[in-house]
């Protein structure tokens, strides 16, 4: 019997030259010049050679004599490694870069490349998952676009329909006197609100369970801190009674219980931060008015006029961390948050009032 033979795969060996070379990639109909990048899947000895499962990605990156990769973000984690010539690194964190220098990349930051006159850059672009940057060029991984604009537009449109929002029946009421004057209508508005800020606080608490990003679960649970049992206030303070049951104010405040299970990070920041926390300071300013008597450094409409401000700008750092193409989603989460907001004022307005029917 003859034993069987086994032969071992021959070593592979695949010039740089041999990879397909990508200079330039269309994103939202602009052409973005990329120096030289050849992604190693783009070969296909090295594409069968590469595993998919884990799938990291790897590139070889060349900018000479003055070319830049303009500032860009992409959704994973990127290392860039120097391999030869030095290369000024642009964005968030600007510094030369030489020969053996590492760059880390985290998920939607701020960066990109520019070499001097006369000098040449050669680098390894390595991703840990998914495809690589640019392994596909008709739909690359990477945004370009001027965040900083585009999150400024997001705030004006924030704060138009905040404006809008101070012009609605429950800031009418509370201009009118009737809530000092008349005790039973103080105590409808403070049994309506009650249901309110029972949702507010399940709202926090939903998201808080459902945050995966560590960093953000460490200030969404500073914020939940901060407003925790702010809605038992109304019951020891102003013996807020338990009984309002209005089934448009609990359809709206359970619309945001569920957004919390639905929407990314940045849609919950927008939702959370830009228009519910800043309804509350507009109603902490005007109920503190309001409620001269019982409110108090600790009271609940003192705390809403004094720390709303400050959960107002919770998240902006990650809003700025953004592509500019995330942004029209947010404007219509900000649009759609101010009608449910909106709604929420309008019916505690109309219970106070007795029209809830």
């Amino acid at each position: 019997m003859s034993a069987e033979t086994t032969t071992a795969p021959s070593v592979t060996t695949v010039a740089r030259d041999d990879i397909r070379a990508v200079t330039s990639v269309r994103v939202d109909g602009k052409i973005h010049q990329l120096g030289q990048q050849r992604d190693f899947r783009r070969n296909g000895a090295l594409a069968e050679f590469l595993p998919e499962a884990g799938r990291p990605s790897f590139a070889w990156v060349r900018l000479r004599d003055g070319e830049t990769l303009a500032v860009h973000r992409h959704p994973t984690k990127s290392m860039i490694l120097v391999c030869s010539g030095s290369v000024l690194l642009l964005g968030t964190c600007e510094r030369e870069l030489s020969e053996g220098d590492v760059v880390c990349v985290p998920p939607e930051s701020d960066h990109g490349f520019r070499t001097r006159p006369g000098e040449e850059f050669h680098g390894l672009s390595v991703q840990f998952e998914g495809a690589g940057l640019y392994e596909h060029e008709l739909v690359p991984r990477a945004s370009f676009g001027d965040a900083g604009a585009a999150l400024a537009e997001l705030e004006r449109l924030n704060e138009s329909l905040l404006e809008r929002h101070t012009r609605n029946a429950l800031f009418a009421l509370f201009g009118t006197g009737r809530l000092q004057r008349e005790p039973a209508l103080r105590a409808r508005f403070f049994a309506a609100l009650y249901v309110w800020s029972v949702y507010f606080q399940r709202m926090l608490h939903a998201r808080q369970a459902a945050c995966t990003d560590m960093r953000l679960r460490a200030e969404y649970g500073e914020h939940l801190r901060e407003e925790l049992g702010h809605d038992r206030l109304l019951l020891e303070h102003h013996d807020a009674g338990t009984d309002a049951y209005d089934t448009v104010l609990e359809a709206a405040g359970n619309w945001f219980v569920a957004q919390m299970h639905q929407l990314d990070e940045a849609q919950k920041i927008v939702l959370v931060h830009m228009v519910v926390e800043s309804s509350g300071h507009a109603f902490g300013l005007a109920t503190s008015e309001v409620f001269q008597d019982k409110a108090s450094k600790g009271g609940y409409f003192n705390l809403h006029a004094q720390a709303d401000e400050d959960h107002r700008s919770i998240g902006r750092a990650y809003l700025r961390s953004l592509p500019a193409s995330a942004f029209p989603r947010l404007m219509e989460t900000c649009r759609r948050a101010w009608d449910q907001m909106d709604l929420v004022h309008e019916r505690v307005a109309a219970w106070t009032m007795g029209h809830e029917r």
